[in-house]
């Protein structure tokens, strides 16, 4: 007779087999969510807030209880509308699966717990006082059996079981130095003694479902190391080369950055035991069971890897939308070992060799502006394997950076030039070359290295004086122009500069040639207009600029769709007023909708408004959004991110418009009525008088931001703020939304 266990593995093969069958890692798409939507997302914050259950409460008094309610469910909402968290996906799924099997023995657990996934490179795993488990996927690409996910996951429910969330914000608020703001983030951490028993209890959840001991301290392992990419891996000295590009094996002997994590550390003012105490706890617990080897039904289970390279593929995604190129071309360096034929892999390739092309022209505009926002990008330092790799691309000059990225992504483009993604990112890479200095063709070698090398050596090794080769001899110039292509006098070639001989054949491609010279005629034009800008006087360049910044935003916009707007309600503390920050967005909503009505622009909408009526694509579409807003936002007026726009369209079609409106809208009310001010006044009453209602009328301040997304092109056309004193009335909210409209409505050079 079959058993429960055994029934419950062979029911995760078939659900294995069927993900199989949904997921090709050649053609892969990035994570989504399937399926009815889960009332963690569809039911609304403040519903959530007036059904909480309190039972478990009753230990804080009335205003902290308020408090305690309003906040967690307001944070653990904005994570679950974060568009980084999904549903009815595949390793949502597995994840619930598993976690079911966990607590199968556990009676007043059944039915409590949902299992969510956290698209995010970082490696935790969260739970909440709703019954809610985070798992994010950075912490999945990390670990190496799925005992190891079992333990997290147990840790997870304990924490929840034990009201270990109670516990902290309890500790917390005792504090009375801390500010409510501060006191809700105790509400993701805890003490050393829930973290402990956390463990503890844990070992005998994972014991009871049947994983092996040997796999649970491993665990700690992963967390130790979680900074690093999810595998250590030398980096082939051949990985760049092709038959036109040959990168010198020097390059790759670089020193080995040593890896400096330790498991023990001072913990003493740190919230957690160190990982060498939870090891060794864990270790004593795990002897206290002698049957550890009696069922292995779930170990090493092939549904974890299938899951696990689901999540490194994401991992890659959020490393590139993040611009960390190094550490997505690390990941995709590893992952193409095993799925080398991977469009995604390639698409993902090329934009981050984008991203290292754009850096380095970054670099040549901000020697004009030595405090620029371009420079302030924190240099990271890298420990092991990937440090190879990152000295690599550090060393390599401009030229060098511009011709690589040139030679991988035109190779990836012509393996299938019906990708769109990879002609847009072929095109844009011709752009960056056309901007930069440092990339002129002329200069190039229309021979490869390894051609190069033989005609050289023949030169040289010609010692007959009838011989017409041995007649060829470098003249001063000659030997200067050949030194800038990378030969020496000597017949012979510099290592340094092998990237002049890397793309032979793309300067002979006639359409590369063709498309270069269009985008050099334009900026011929952009620069003709510099120069003439250059020499005005400092009272037609300000008249100028001013001219082309109102003109910007005249964008003839008929209609629109809506993206969920980010409203707060805060106080002098910068708390999050809760009610007041629904109560503004409620307000918000309807200005916009009757504005927009007023001056005939149609507004479709893809927010949270209403949230019961949204369905699986509405998600995606929001999340997907949301990642292409966020990265649009951090690199305005810079259209070099291309991996959205086959996705931009599909949303413009659908909704039938070709422009999506996000704004910000943050209100402050923090009066200057401090203690020392109110005593001196009082005493001053005559000044007072007129000192009171100034500062009670004069402490709000309202923070606008406008931004417009070319759902087309993909660009950020629009990047606008205002900042201002007044009231969040619905009288200021109308008349700034209205004004916005307006302008964004005139063409250009109507007013």
């Amino acid at each position: 007779m079959i058993n429960k266990r055994t029934l419950l593995f062979l029911c995760s093969c078939i659900v294995l087999l069927q993900s199989v069958a949904q997921t090709d890692f050649n053609r892969y798409q990035p994570l989504c969510s399937k399926g009815a939507v889960p009332k963690d997302f569809s039911n609304s914050t403040l519903s959530k807030i007036k059904q909480d259950n309190r039972e478990d409460l009753k230990s804080l008094n009335g205003r902290k209880r308020e408090f305690f309610v309003e906040q967690i469910n307001y944070s653990i909402d904005e994570i679950l509308h974060s568009g980084n968290v999904t549903f009815g996906d595949t390793i949502s799924k597995y994840i619930q699966g598993l976690g079911d099997r966990l607590i199968a023995g556990e009676e007043d657990l059944r039915g409590k717990l949902r299992f969510y996934v956290y698209n995010s490179t970082e490696a935790n795993a969260f739970s909440t006082r709703q019954g809610i488990v985070f798992v994010t996927t950075g912490l999945i690409a990390q670990l190496t059996s799925e005992a190891q996910l079992a333990f997290v996951l147990s840790h997870e429910i304990i924490h929840y079981q034990e009201h270990h969330v109670l516990d902290l914000f309890e500790y917390a608020t005792k504090e009375k130095f801390y500010s409510y703001n501060e006191k809700a983030r105790f509400l993701s951490n805890y003490s050393r003694e829930n973290e402990l028993e956390a463990d503890r209890l844990a070992v005998k959840m994972v014991h009871d479902a049947g994983y092996k001991s040997s796999e649970i301290n491993k665990t700690f392992d992963v967390l130790l190391y979680s900074y690093l990419p999810f595998e250590e891996m030398k980096l082939d000295a051949a990985y760049f080369n092709t038959d036109e590009m040959y990168v010198p094996e020097m390059y790759f002997r670089f020193k080995r950055n040593e890896i400096s994590a330790k498991f023990k550390y001072n913990d003493y003012l740190m919230s957690h035991p160190n990982l060498a105490k939870r090891k060794e706890q864990v270790t004593d617990q795990v002897s206290k069971f002698k049957d550890w080897e009696k069922e292995l039904l779930y170990e090493d289970s092939l549904q974890f890897f299938y899951i696990r390279d689901i999540s490194r593929f994401e991992y890659v995604l959020n490393k590139v939308y993040s611009e960390e190129p190094v550490e997505a071309l690390y990941a995709i360096y590893i992952l193409e070992k095993k799925y080398p034929e991977s469009e995604f892999l390639r698409n993902y390739k090329s934009q981050a060799w984008l991203d290292i092309m754009k850096a380095s022209i970054k670099k040549e505009t901000a020697l004009y502006t030595s405090f620029s926002s371009l420079n302030r990008k924190r240099v990271k330092y890298y420990e092991g394997q990937i440090s190879i790799l990152n000295q690599f691309i550090t060393v390599l000059p401009k030229a060098g950076k511009l011709t690589m990225g040139l030679r991988i992504i035109y190779d990836s483009y012509h393996v299938d030039t019906t990708n769109v993604i990879a002609r847009k990112c072929y095109e844009t890479a011709i752009h960056l070359l056309v901007k930069s200095d440092d990339f002129e063709m002329s200069k190039f070698s229309t021979k490869t290295f390894s051609q190069t090398l033989a005609y050289l050596h023949e030169l040289k090794q010609d010692t007959s004086s009838k011989s017409k080769l041995h007649a060829v001899e470098w003249d001063k110039y000659a030997v200067i122009e050949n030194q800038s292509k990378g030969m020496t006098e000597d017949f012979g070639i510099d290592s340094t500069k092998f990237y002049m001989y890397g793309i032979s054949d793309i300067i002979r491609d006639s359409s590369f040639t063709k498309t270069f010279r269009k985008f050099s005629d334009k900026k011929s034009v952009l620069d003709k207009d510099k120069d003439e800008f250059n020499l005005m006087t400092d009272v037609e360049q300000l008249n100028l600029e001013y001219f082309k910044y109102d003109e910007e935003i005249h964008l003839k916009m008929d209609s629109v769709l809506l993206f969920q707007p980010a409203i707060f309600e805060t106080t002098n503390s910068s708390e999050i007023d809760v009610f007041k920050t629904f109560k503004t967005r409620d307000l918000v909503f309807k200005e916009i909708y009757d504005n927009a009505s007023d001056l005939n622009i149609h507004v479709e909408s893809l927010s949270l408004k209403n949230l019961e009526i949204l369905g699986a694509e509405d998600w995606n579409n929001y999340s997907m959004l949301q990642r292409s807003l966020t990265r649009a936002i951090s690199d305005y007026e810079n259209d070099y991110f291309v991996l959205d726009v086959v996705d931009l369209n599909r949303v413009k079609t659908k909704f039938g418009t070709e422009k999506l409106l996000f704004l910000e809208y943050q209100h402050t009310y923090a009066p200057d009525l401090y203690f020392g001010n109110v005593a001196l006044f009082t005493v001053l009453l005559p000044v007072g008088l007129v000192y009171f209602p100034i500062a009670i009328l004069s402490g709000h301040y309202s923070d606008w931001q406008f931004y417009v997304l070319d759902l087309k092109t993909g660009e950020l056309v629009l990047d606008r703020s205002y900042y201002v004193n007044e009231p969040a009335s619905k009288h200021n909210i109308g008349s700034r939304l209205n004004g916005m409209f307006h302008q964004l409505k005139q063409a250009k050079n109507e007013y």
